[in-house]
């Protein structure tokens, strides 16, 4: 009996990751103002039931414009959706990376490999984009995203 289970969550997975679908992203920021200029690559499998998300590399510059010296907390890769009011938000996966370290003006910050996984439940992929959220010191925030089409 155990074998027979086994053997019918094998297939399940496998039809699932068959239906995948795989994309590569970028992720990066519309203003150039902002504390960070956070750019990255990647690549998403999006299926039925589930995305799964991988950051190759994220790079994070101190935007020398500011010329302050700020504490970046941790990194966290989340997904990006429009809520009922018309309004983005995100559904947070707990996938964060603690960087834990002070960045000066202009420094350059690489971190690579962060992973995220979401269970889309009733969803659909195509509901989501990538969203990446800098966690400063203060709880202040800096967002980076893909394009809202990824999963189109």
């Amino acid at each position: 009996m155990k074998k027979l289970i086994c053997t019918i969550l094998c297939l399940v997975a496998f039809t699932q990751a068959k239906a995948a679908e795989e994309v590569a992203f970028y992720v990066g920021q519309a203003h150039d103002e902002w504390a960070f200029k956070v750019t990255g690559k990647g690549r998403a499998l999006a299926g039925k039931s589930l995305i799964y998300t991988r950051l190759d590399e994220l790079q994070i510059v101190n935007n020398p414009k500011h010329s302050k010296t700020r504490y970046i907390e941790s990194v966290e890769v989340a997904y990006a959706y429009i809520n009922k009011d018309g309004v983005w938000d995100f559904k947070s996966v707990n996938s964060f990376h603690p960087v834990n370290k002070n960045v000066r003006p202009g420094e350059k910050l690489t971190i690579k490999d962060l992973e995220a996984g979401l269970d889309l439940g009733s969803k659909r992929a195509r509901d989501y984009w990538v969203l990446v959220t800098l966690w400063l010191s203060k709880r202040e925030t800096v967002h980076a995203h893909s394009r809202r089409d990824i999963f189109k």
